[in-house]
C-alpha cells in the first residue's frame, strides 16, 4: 500500500499536466486560427525592460503624474510607437490605442465583450464599490436603469435652482478688477449645485466657504488623487501603505452616511402617517430630490452611499473642470469672448430657458473645442472577456487587424485622440470653435465617453456649463488674464489645470 503512494500522486501530477497542456493547446490552436482568418498582424510594442510586470511603466507613469508630464509624454508615445501599440501593466498585457475604428468597437460594438474589469474595480472600490462607475454586466445594468429616471429632461432643465447658486457666484467674484481664481469658485459652485440636485440643500460652500474647506475639500481631492494612483499599480495596489487615502475615504463616507441617513428618515415619514419626526428636515414640497428618489428603491445603506458618492464626485468634477478650462481659454482669446457677448446679446439680458440655451450654437461650439483640447477624463480602458479582433492598428502598415487575448487591458487615450492631426488638421492644438460649424459626431471625438456605457449626467454638465457661462457673459464686460503660465495638468478622477485660473473679471 505505501509503495501506492507515490505512484498515485505521480499519476495525479501527470493527469494534471496533460489537461493543462491539451487546453493550452486548445487554446493557442483557437487563437492561430482566429488570427489566420481576419489577417491579424500584431501592433508595434512599446520598449519596457520588465516583460512580468511591466514595473519600468508602472513607475515612468507614477513619476510623470508627479512631474505634470503624463499627458504630453503619452501623446509623444503615440507619436513614436503608433496610434495602437502593446505594453504591459503589472499582470495585464496592454493594447493602447487612439484609433476610432478600436475605439468603437471596444464602447459600441463589441460591447459585451468587454467590461471595466479588475483595475478599475481595485483602484475605486475602497471608495465607490456598489457605484454605477466600477460596477459590471448585470450589475451595472441595474444601476443605470436604477439612475437614469434621475437624469430626464425635467430634471436636467431645474434652470431656477442653478439661478439661485449662479447668484452667489457672482457675488463670490469681485467687481473691482482684482484678481479670482475662477478655478476654486467653480468647484465651490458645482459642489453647491450638486448636494442641492441630491441632498435636497446645498452645501453652501460659496456663501460659507468654511462649510467645504478645509479637511473636506482636501479629503475629495486626496480619494481622487489615490484612486489614480492606485490604478496605475495595479495588483500592487493594496501592497503599498496609503494611510492618507484610507482617512480621506472615511471622510467622504462619513459626509455620505450622513445623507444616507436622512434620506432613509424621509423616506420612513413618507410610508408612515406624515407625522414629523425630530430632525428630519422636509424639502420643498413636489421637488425632486435624488437622494429621496434612489431611497425609495432601496434601504441598502452602502449602495445608496457609494452611488451618491458616484455622482457627487462626477456631477461636481466634471462641470468646475469644464468651466475652468473654458475661462481659461477665454481669458487668452478675447475675439472669442467678444464673440460670445455678440451671441448672448440676442437674450437682451434675460436668463435663458433651456430650449434658448439649445439654440446659442457659437457656446456649443467653445464648449465642444474646450472639451477636445483639455478632455475632463484623460483617458479610459476595458478588459476583453474572451479573444477577439480590433479592426486595425496591427503590421507595418499599421493598418491591420490586431489579435486581442481575453484578459489583455484596452487603454485609450482621449487627449491624445482629440490632437491627431490627421483627424483634425495642422491646427489641431490650436482652439478653433468654428470647426464644429458642420461637425457630426463622431468616434474621434469622446468627451463623454460612447456606447451604452457613455456618461449618464453628460446633459446635466452641459445645462450647467452652458447655463453659468452665459450668465457671467451678460454680467461681464471682459475678462483679463492674470497668470501667464501655460495650462499645466493636474491628474486626478478629472484633468485640471494645476495653476487654477486667475483673472479679473471686468464689469
Amino acid at each position: 500500500m505505501g509503495a501506492d503512494v507515490p505512484t498515485l500522486v505521480t499519476c495525479t501530477i501527470a493527469v494534471i499536466l496533460t489537461y493543462y497542456l491539451s487546453r493550452q493547446l486548445r487554446i493557442y490552436t483557437s487563437r492561430r486560427k482566429l488570427i489566420s482568418e481576419n489577417g491579424c498582424e500584431p501592433p508595434a510594442k512599446y520598449p519596457f525592460w520588465d516583460p512580468i510586470f511591466g514595473l519600468d511603466v508602472i513607475y515612468d507613469a507614477i513619476r510623470s503624474v508627479k512631474r505634470k508630464t503624463f499627458l504630453s509624454e503619452k501623446q509623444s508615445h503615440y507619436e513614436a510607437y503608433g496610434n495602437t501599440h502593446s505594453s504591459r501593466l503589472t499582470t495585464f498585457p496592454v493594447i493602447s490605442t487612439i484609433e476610432p475604428d478600436n475605439i468603437k468597437a471596444v464602447l459600441s460594438t463589441n460591447f459585451k465583450d468587454f467590461e471595466l474589469g479588475s483595475p478599475r474595480r481595485r483602484a475605486f472600490s475602497p471608495i465607490l464599490a456598489n457605484s454605477i462607475l466600477v460596477a459590471d454586466g448585470p450589475e451595472w445594468e441595474h444601476s443605470r436603469a436604477f439612475l437614469k429616471p434621475s437624469f430626464s429632461r425635467s430634471q436636467v432643465g431645474d434652470l431656477a435652482t442653478l439661478e439661485s447658486h449662479v447668484q452667489h457666484l457672482l457675488k463670490a467674484i469681485p467687481q473691482d478688477g482684482s484678481t479670482v481664481d475662477l478655478a476654486d469658485l467653480f468647484f465651490r459652485y458645482t459642489a453647491d449645485v450638486t448636494t442641492d440636485f441630491m441632498f435636497g440643500e446645498s452645501i453652501g460652500s460659496l456663501p460659507h466657504p468654511e462649510e467645504f474647506g478645509g479637511d473636506m475639500a482636501q479629503a475629495c481631492r486626496d480619494v481622487q488623487l489615490g484612486a489614480e494612483r492606485r490604478f496605475r499599480l495595479g495588483v500592487f495596489a493594496d501592497m503599498v501603505p496609503q494611510p492618507a487615502f484610507y482617512r480621506s475615504v472615511n471622510k467622504v463616507h462619513a459626509y455620505m452616511n450622513e445623507h444616507v441617513k436622512k434620506a432613509l428618515q424621509r423616506r420612513k415619514l413618507q410610508e408612515g402617517a406624515g407625522d414629523e419626526k425630530e430632525g428630519a428636515k422636509d424639502t420643498t414640497p413636489g421637488r425632486f430630490v435624488f437622494s429621496e428618489e434612489m431611497a425609495k428603491l432601496t434601504s441598502d445603506r452602502f449602495v445608496l452611499r457609494d452611488q451618491l458618492g458616484g455622482i457627487f464626485f462626477a456631477g461636481r468634477d466634471t462641470t468646475a473642470t469644464l468651466l475652468s478650462n473654458l475661462f481659461f481659454v477665454l481669458a487668452r482669446e478675447s475675439k472669442v469672448w467678444k464673440q460670445l457677448r455678440e451671441e448672448v446679446a440676442s437674450l437682451d439680458g434675460r436668463v435663458p430657458t433651456l430650449d434658448e440655451l439649445k439654440q446659442l450654437k457659437y457656446l456649443g461650439h467653445c464648449l465642444n473645442e474646450t472639451l477636445r483640447l483639455y478632455p475632463i477624463v484623460q483617458g479610459t480602458s476595458r478588459v476583453a472577456l474572451r479573444d477577439l479582433v480590433l479592426p486595425t492598428g496591427g503590421g507595418h502598415s499599421a493598418t491591420s487587424p490586431i489579435f486581442v487575448a481575453k484578459g489583455t487591458l484596452v487603454i485609450f487615450h482621449l487627449f491624445a485622440l482629440h490632437k491627431r492631426r490627421d483627424l483634425w488638421g495642422e491646427d489641431a492644438e490650436d482652439f478653433r470653435p468654428m470647426r464644429w460649424e458642420g461637425e457630426k459626431a463622431s468616434w474621434q471625438f469622446l468627451p463623454f465617453g460612447g456606447g451604452p456605457r457613455n456618461c449618464i449626467g453628460q446633459q446635466f454638465a452641459l445645462t450647467e456649463a452652458s447655463y453659468t457661462a452665459v450668465r457671467l457673459l451678460q454680467t461681464f464686460e471682459a475678462i483679463e488674464m492674470r497668470d501667464s503660465r501655460p495650462w499645466t495638468e493636474s491628474i486626478g478622477a478629472t484633468c485640471s489645470n494645476a495653476n487654477g485660473v486667475k483673472v479679473a473679471m471686468i464689469v
